[in-house]
């Protein structure tokens, strides 16, 4: 049975780039009628940020990714929490120790600080010796120095070994020992290293596949050489893309964001706005990240994670980093938008679509129907929405004015009287046939009614919202802008 893991640490909010994590893990679940295991990596204290934890799960929530084992669902194989696994890493620790393939180091950080003043330094088999530890002392010393407690236990990595690796994207990976430090496994606080913790974890959860960042490849051949000491099959391991800022020139970051107002964010994290408050749909944002490194959801796109799961393939990822490109989201967010059933969009966001329902009842449905094809985000719907539930609080005087180098005051009174006159269908068609009559601009009477409506000259068609609101609404409005224009 394949068994993934999605194991975030509470350090900060998780970005998108922990979100395509979590997608991927958890489409190759359903493709493969898998289990998808949450593991919460919070060995470092030092690190944790308040509701982290909490935020990891409102994020799987809103994106309907369900673990079937974690911190809350439970399981066979928990704690799901690595700071609740101590006694498992100590014993762990203790068998490499007793194997001779990890040791005691007593080497203080000034003496590291010291060595590392030359850069070519490597704590490793060809230094070990030069410092304190329990290869270098003798038995009594080494013993004197672990009652200070003041030690950390580190990987005896072995000179001049060939590793070989596979990585399901990139292939055949060969590094020599040699250019790998023995790395600290435990650390002074008594905790596991990120590569101790998650080698252990891995194995006792029985994770088939690993499917993670790009940025955690270089400890490839670390988590190796502790897979080996164990003498434990390895997982097969896939390394996913980095993801770009828009120009390409590095790697996605909040500063970017924030000066070309997207975000980095699912959803919002303390006062920092996510995707979701700028107005892309939960499903759209899985879409345009699923397409993030990949070419599988790039055709017939699919915003729901059963269907897109059915297409998800390791062949489609890409070695190359991939481009966040807001605009691509928000064209996408567009067709779904116009596509969504209106009465789902209402349902599910009752915020939005409130002031509309109680002023027009089951006339709302009809005004969905039409502005959801106007926007590209949901944020877009108040503007689009605003003409049909309140009253303009500022009028284009400026156009107005340009207006009157056309048509005079008086010219109005067809408007007004053609409103009065006839049913809401017919009002356009007497309108034009009267202007005609008259010699008098039909298009410019036609934005005069638009700017007393709306405020401005641009907005949904004139007589559907006169349709929407009522004659009486438009009346008021119309005089209000007349009133308005003769005082001037």
């Amino acid at each position: 049975m394949v068994r993934v893991r999605f194991a975030p640490s509470p350090t900060g909010p998780i970005h998108i780039g922990g979100v395509r994590t979590a997608l991927y893990n958890y489409l190759y679940k359903l493709k493969k009628k898998g289990a998808l295991i949450l593991r919460i990596e919070d060995t470092d204290d030092s690190r944790r940020v308040d509701g982290a934890e909490n935020y990891i799960y409102d994020v799987l929530g809103y994106y309907k990714i369900k673990a079937d084992e974690g911190p809350r669902e439970g399981g066979g194989y928990g704690p799901y929490r690595q700071s609740e696994r101590k006694e498992i890493y100590n014993k762990y620790i203790n068998l490499l120790i007793n194997k001779g393939l990890a040791y005691y180091c007593y080497t203080s950080k000034e003496e590291l600080l010291k060595a590392r003043a030359n850069k070519s330094f490597s704590y490793n088999a060809s230094t070990r010796l030069m410092f304190k530890n329990s290869l270098s002392l003798k038995k009594e010393e080494s013993l004197s120095h672990m009652k200070k407690n003041k030690y950390v236990v580190r990987l005896k990595v072995e000179s001049n070994t060939e590793l070989n690796m596979t990585d399901l994207l990139r292939g055949s990976i060969k590094v020599n020992s040699n250019n790998l430090d023995d790395k600290i496994l435990m650390k002074e606080d008594g905790l596991p290293t990120y590569h101790f913790a998650n080698v252990v974890d891995d194995y006792l959860m029985k994770i088939t596949t690993i499917i993670r960042g790009e940025e955690w490849l270089p400890s490839l051949p670390i988590h190796k050489l502790i897979y080996d000491a164990f003498g434990w099959k390895m997982p097969d391991t896939l390394h996913l893309p980095l993801i770009l800022n828009p120009s390409g020139s590095g790697k996605l970051s909040k500063r970017d964001a924030l000066k070309n107002n997207y975000s980095i964010f699912p959803i919002r994290w303390q006062e920092l706005d996510g995707l979701r408050e700028k107005g892309l749909l939960a499903g759209v944002q899985l879409a345009y990240i699923s397409q993030l490194g990949s070419s599988f959801n790039n055709d017939d796109i699919e915003l729901d994670v059963n269907k897109m799961s059915k297409k998800f393939s390791f062949s489609a990822l890409q070695k190359g980093g991939a481009r966040f490109d807001f605009e691509k989201a928000k064209s996408i967010n567009q067709k779904a938008l116009s596509k969504i059933d209106s009465s789902l969009l209402i349902s599910e966001h009752p915020k939005v679509f409130k002031k509309l329902k109680d002023r027009l009842g089951d006339k709302a449905l009809k005004v969905v129907d039409l502005i959801k094809t106007r926007v590209s985000l949901l944020t877009d719907l108040q503007k689009e929405l605003t003409p049909f539930v309140l009253d303009p609080v500022e009028f284009d005087m400026a156009a107005v004015k340009k207006v009157f180098k056309s048509i005079n005051v008086e010219d109005l009174n067809i408007i007004e009287e053609n409103i009065k006159l006839n049913e809401t269908h017919a009002i356009k068609e007497n309108i034009y046939r009267e202007s005609k009559e008259k010699n008098v601009n039909f298009g410019k009477l036609m934005q005069f009614l638009r700017i007393s409506l709306v405020g401005s000259l641009s907005g949904a068609d004139v007589f559907f919202i006169i349709e929407m609101i009522g004659k009486n609404v438009t009346l008021q409005r119309f005089n209000s802008l007349l009133n308005k224009t003769k005082k001037q």
